[in-house]
């Protein structure tokens, strides 16, 4: 070998060596990508060239081994480079050119391995992106640039940089000789003139305007498909509502503002498509959240359940020491609460169930305050940059403002009226399983409790007042069954005496001419003030005017049954009252009065106090009918007022005294019904 040409070799092989530091440094370094793909073209010329001489092969091809690994590693930041839409079009056609040089592509190949790559980008987004929010904003924002880049850069500015890629030789470029590391005032003698004017061959006029048209038009919807099923994937991975939202207004101003560039797809449509996914996973946790009323309905079954192993914890009594001597010194809230838990009956299981449902209940309110706020959001200055017609604008002004959040108010309507139907459900099993039960009236006092909370905080957007009505008359009718019953059952023995006809105890109390009863009989006081006890041991905050009215009616029942027994006619003879069941006999007689001696007067004696039980139980009676009465239940009046009338016809009064009767048993009715304060 001449040594000119070991000279050609080793200056060659010199500059061949430096190519694989110098593109590692560019690419280690964030260098051009551009200049990188200059080199390797160098370094393949290079190759070439040397591998005609066979001693040199093993050296060299340990260089191209290490120049392929570099070539991937361009590739991959060209990749990386194209997929960025913050770069700006000169930045992405130093790019292009670069993919163009390092795989000898043509200007059609690069629009082709740019769609794959932003398509790429597109539907790999959630699984890239540190914040798998953003994902909606970044992946949109990258379909639109890729949609204003095909159109602005390959409809020319790529061909012209490609073109003039190829006006020049490569070893010509000032760019690659500029770099110190080849020595080019040294070995640029020796590189050979074949090399000095190589010349890249590109094919840069393959790409007409509707080839470009055609690509988008292809590109564009199959990729906003992907794009759209990722982002249903993603919606369905947040619960926050105001996520959503936000999400919504960001994603849909991008595409408002940049509406005037979309070229190769229907507008509208993809409008109505990137609206869709938001208000659908909007009405998702609509529906998500008002089924978490079912949690709170198991919350109440389990504690109606367990007050069959627990007291409920009574609140301290208003009246005690400790609550009057109570620091205040920082506030009177823990007095204020002893005092509501008292009047209220709370106890910790009612706490409980209430503190829940308020917690789903301002979720549910919530969603009116994310309403108004669809309804209010602002496109006025998105809509004015658009330049179109007035009519899509107003279309668009109407899908947002009033379309979807219409759709949501029907959404959320419909899961409240879904949520509370399971509620009432739930609740009318709890009340037939509590009917006729153990603890009855402790769980029926406490499922009125909680649906009273219920029905005075209802969400805003459920206008349906009478929920659960009928439960709440059934638990009523239970609580009052169980007071009557009680009372009753307590005072058997007084009104089977009533019943029986006895002395009058305060008959020497009499007054008037003739004289007239001016007060109850011991019994009907004693019946009432039972009543009143055991109602307010039931819970103060039970006895609603209807749950009042049915404790009336009940009462009045009970007590037509029981003093209209088969042996009230039954005769009383010498005071002592005979019983059909046995030879048990209940003196009746006071132990104040005296038994009559001889028998002369006997018959006329029996014939007056039978009289004057008559008017002391129609007097009983009448008081009766005064401290049960309901106006609204006329329907079980009119029965009582029947048999108040069969006991003033039995007493033989007069039409006047009858009438001194009826008005004295109101006056005192009057005077005394303070001390029946649940009855008024």
């Amino acid at each position: 070998m001449a040594d000119r040409d070991r000279y050609a070799v080793a200056s060659q092989l010199a500059v061949l060596r430096t190519c694989p530091e110098v593109i590692a440094r560019l690419l280690k370094r964030s260098g051009s990508v551009l200049l990188a793909a200059k080199i390797l073209v160098v370094s393949r010329l290079l190759h070439t060239k040397l591998s005609e001489h066979a001693s040199i092969h093993k050296y060299i091809d340990a260089l191209r081994a290490r120049l392929a690994r570099l070539r991937q590693k361009l590739l991959s930041h060209i990749d990386r480079h194209l997929r960025n839409p913050q770069l700006n079009s000169d930045e992405l056609v130093d790019s292009m050119c670069a993919f163009s040089l390092a795989t000898s592509s043509s200007a059609r190949d690069v629009l082709r391995h740019f769609h794959h790559v932003r398509a790429e980008a597109i539907s790999a987004y959630p699984t890239l992106s540190e914040q798998p929010d953003a994902y909606p904003l970044d992946a949109l924002q990258l379909w639109i640039r890729t949609l204003q880049d095909t159109n602005a850069i390959f409809s020319r500015q790529l061909s012209q940089a490609l073109a003039k890629l190829k006006s020049n030789p490569l070893f010509k470029d000032p760019s690659l000789w500029s770099i110190k590391d080849f020595d080019y005032d040294i070995h640029s003698r020796w590189i050979g003139d074949d090399l000095k004017n190589f010349v890249p061959y590109i094919r840069h006029d393959d790409l007409q305007p509707s080839i470009i048209v055609d690509h988008l038009t292809t590109w564009a919807p199959k990729t906003f498909d992907t794009y759209i099923s990722n982002v249903n994937l993603l919606l369905n991975s947040i619960a926050e509502s105001s996520v959503v939202v936000n999400l919504r207004s960001k994603c849909l101003k991008l595409w408002m503002s940049n509406r005037r560039y979309y070229v190769g797809v229907e507008k509208d449509e993809v409008f109505d498509r990137l609206r869709n996914p938001f208000r659908q996973r909007l009405g998702h946790l609509i529906q998500s959240d008002s089924r978490a009323l079912k949690e709170v309905s198991a919350q109440i079954a389990q504690s109606v359940e367990d007050r069959d192993q627990t007291t409920s914890q009574l609140s301290q009594s208003i009246w005690k020491n400790s609550l009057g001597s109570m620091d205040i010194s920082t506030g009177a809230e823990t007095f204020l609460s002893t005092i509501r838990d008292n009047v209220y009956g709370d106890d910790q299981a009612l706490h409980s169930a209430v503190s829940s449902y308020q917690q789903w209940l301002v979720a549910m309110d919530r969603w009116q305050s994310t309403m108004q706020e669809l309804r209010h959001l602002k496109w006025d200055d998105t809509l004015d940059d658009l330049d179109e017609d007035d009519d899509t604008d107003g279309r668009i002004e109407s899908l947002l403002n009033s379309d979807d959040p219409q759709y949501l108010e029907e959404e959320l309507s419909h899961s409240l009226d879904t949520a509370f139907d399971l509620f009432h459900a739930t609740a009318d099993e709890l009340t037939k399983s509590v009917v006729g039960g153990a603890e009855s009236e402790r769980k029926a006092a406490f499922l009125l409790r909680v649906l009273r909370n219920v029905k005075q905080h209802l969400p805003i957007a459920y206008t349906n007042s009478k929920l659960a009505s009928s439960v709440v008359n059934d638990l009523h009718f239970a609580i009052a069954g169980y007071v009557v019953n009680y009372v009753m059952a307590k005072h058997h023995s007084g009104i089977s005496k009533a019943a029986k006809g006895s002395m009058v105890q305060g008959r020497p109390l009499w007054d008037g001419v003739p004289q007239l009863p001016v007060l109850p009989s011991p019994w009907t006081f004693k019946l009432l003030r039972r009543l009143q006890l055991t109602m307010a041991n039931t819970g103060t905050d039970m006895w609603s005017s209807m749950a009042v009215a049915k404790v009336k009616s009940m009462l009045r029942e009970s007590l037509i049954l029981a003093l209209s027994a088969p042996n009230h006619n039954e005769s009383i003879t010498n005071g002592v009252e005979k019983v059909d069941s046995g030879s048990r006999v209940i003196a009746v007689i006071s132990e104040d009065i005296q038994l009559p001696n001889g028998n002369a007067n006997e018959s006329a004696d029996s014939k007056t106090a039978d009289n004057d039980y008559k008017i002391q139980l129609f007097f009983d009676m009448t008081y009766l009918a005064h401290a049960t009465a309901s106006p609204p239940r006329k329907e079980t009046s009119d029965t009582f007022e029947d048999y108040l009338g069969k006991v003033e016809s039995e007493s033989l009064l007069s039409p006047t005294s009858a009438t001194r009767v009826k008005k004295s048993a109101a006056e005192y009715w009057k005077r005394s019904s303070l001390l029946f304060a649940l009855l008024i």
